[in-house]
């Protein structure tokens, strides 16, 4: 399996990585930024992944290398490869909202969730996520091509044949049936949560930032045109998984 790179935006790069998991796959993705001063990497992938996202990046980057990583949060599949720059010399910034794990050393500079601040000249919002696996988990919203990076929600399974789809390219969009699972099996506790006010809390971000792209870390890439159907889609499966438990009172 071949990673990609594929121009979503003007500046944004998704450098497309997945893994197979019993006939469907599931992306663990990276995406590059061309700003303003330098190459800004979000998230760095999976170590499984190391070889094909580093020889990706040397050569979407012309041999520049990066500038900057901003992490989502510090699970593996976002930060195992932190090492794999020059984040001790100075030479890349990594901007984050945890210090852990150790990898990613005490000089990281603290974003605040909730907050705003530039990266190599690009404006990024760090939003606070009503789905995510980890409590420093952020949201990444670039202000330049008005792209929001998301982990861990937002994503979805995928047949072997669409890895560098974009939901345009489904015949109907996203299935309802790829975000369900992946939502089913990535975030467990979503089976206690009202599926109606997790859309109000997902309708509140996307009228606060105008937003052209989702950019999932473990889904295909989301049109702003198709963006209204996956969130139905969403919250319909909210209320599937939601369903299938029992909450004792």
């Amino acid at each position: 399996m071949s990673t990609v790179t594929v121009q979503l935006t003007h500046d944004v790069h998704w450098i497309e990585e997945c893994y197979d998991i019993g006939g469907r796959h599931r992306h663990v993705s990276v995406y590059l930024i061309a700003a303003e001063e330098g190459n800004l990497l979000i998230d760095t992938g999976s170590f499984y992944h190391r070889d094909e996202i580093t020889a990706e990046l040397r050569e979407a980057t012309g041999g520049d290398g990066i500038d900057a990583i901003v992490l989502s949060h510090s699970d593996y599949p976002h930060s195992a490869n932190v090492g794999e720059f020059n984040i001790e010399s100075g030479d890349v910034e990594l901007v984050a909202s945890s210090e852990a794990p150790a990898s990613q050393g005490p000089d990281a500079t603290k974003c605040e969730i909730g907050g705003q601040m530039d990266v190599l000249g690009r404006t990024l919002s760090f939003i606070d996520p009503p789905l995510a696996d980890r409590s420093h988990t952020t949201w990444i919203y670039d202000h330049g091509d008005r792209v929001l990076f998301t982990a861990d929600g937002l994503g979805n399974r995928h047949q072997p044949d669409e890895c560098r789809y974009t939901s345009a390219e489904f015949r109907d969009g996203i299935p309802a049936d790829e975000i369900y699972e992946f939502h089913r099996d990535e975030l467990v506790w979503l089976r206690y949560v009202d599926p109606e006010k997790l859309r109000a809390a997902l309708d509140d971000i996307f009228a606060a930032y105008p937003i052209d792209n989702v950019a999932p870390i473990h889904g295909n890439p989301i049109d702003s045109e198709d963006l209204t159907t996956y969130l139905e889609r969403l919250t319909d499966a909210a209320g599937r998984i939601s369903g299938n438990y029992e909450v004792p009172e």
